[in-house]
């Protein structure tokens, strides 16, 4: 049994249901595999994912072939109200509210698939606004991946930032797109709301041309982006609920943190004398 599996078997042991809340904001299948925190679903049931992409006819699409507990709704994400430039690319997933730096994309390898093949406008709404008026309740979980635009949403969701417990975001090392935040910008806005930069989960880039290595136009030796893990901090004083103690522990398993996830545990247990920690330390070490 595998650990995240374990400790949920520990919570059901106890009579300790949980369940989570989870955003996904860029929900475009990719082919590049299931999200790993769609494995809550089946863990945990009582699961929900609500998420977002801006396309009407893929979200009815997606709904049509979801699994239970995962809605699709077609908002295009952003700081507040307002009609924006959509510029559509040669691959969709490349797709953006900011327009792509073609002239420094230009130097690279495989970086075709972010051509603009065409200029739309679409409405943005911020995340507040759809989570208050789709009644999405309070999330645990943000997987955000929208191309350089992901500031922008946590600026207009800074209310629904105060319950969120993890976030994996995307996050650029250099301009892919012209004007866009980078790295830097994203990390100290959720610090700034207390959500501390855990680490880099995976990270892609390219070589400049003309130049191939190994005849592979899509090495990473250039790191450019990356998928970034940020967790409510556990270092400065605050106290958090059973719940969200043992959710943060659940999603740090997910995601390879054990020493936050041990420290929830034995926050819990001695929170609420329990032996949740200890029960899962010695089935851990069983």
């Amino acid at each position: 049994m595998d650990t995240l599996s374990l400790f949920a078997q520990v919570l059901r042991d106890a009579n300790r249901p949980l369940a989570f809340n989870l955003l996904e904001i860029g929900a475009r299948d990719i082919h590049s595999g299931e999200e790993p925190f769609y494995r809550l679903l089946t863990l945990f049931p009582g699961t929900r994912i609500s998420a977002f992409e801006p396309d009407e006819e893929l979200c009815r699409r997606m709904n049509a072939t979801s699994r239970d507990g995962v809605r699709h709704y077609p908002y295009a994400l952003g700081r507040t109200e307002e009609t924006r430039n959509f510029y559509n690319t040669e691959d969709a997933m490349c797709s953006s509210l900011y327009e792509p730096n073609e002239a420094f994309l230009s130097n690279y390898n495989n970086m075709d698939v972010a051509r603009v093949t065409e200029v739309s406008r679409v409405n943005t709404v911020s995340l507040d606004r759809v989570v208050s008026e789709q009644n999405l309740g309070a999330p645990d979980f943000i997987k955000i991946d929208i191309q350089g635009a992901e500031l922008e949403v946590f600026e207009g969701g800074t209310t629904t930032l105060r319950d969120v417990l993890v976030v994996v975001t995307e996050a650029e090392f250099v301009e892919l797109y012209a004007g866009q935040p980078l790295f830097g910008d994203v990390c100290a806005f959720l610090s700034r709301h207390r959500l501390q930069f855990q680490k880099i989960i995976g990270v892609g880039g390219r070589t400049l041309k003309p130049i191939l290595i190994n005849d592979d136009p899509n090495l990473c030796s250039q790191q450019m982006w990356a998928d970034v893990l940020f967790i409510r901090s556990m270092v400065d004083g605050q106290r958090y609920t059973g719940d969200q103690y043992l959710k943060i522990a659940a999603l740090a398993i997910l995601y390879d943190c054990m020493d936050v996830a041990l420290f929830c545990c034995r926050a819990i247990d001695m929170a609420e004398q329990s032996t949740i920690g200890q029960r899962f330390v010695k089935r851990l070490n069983g």
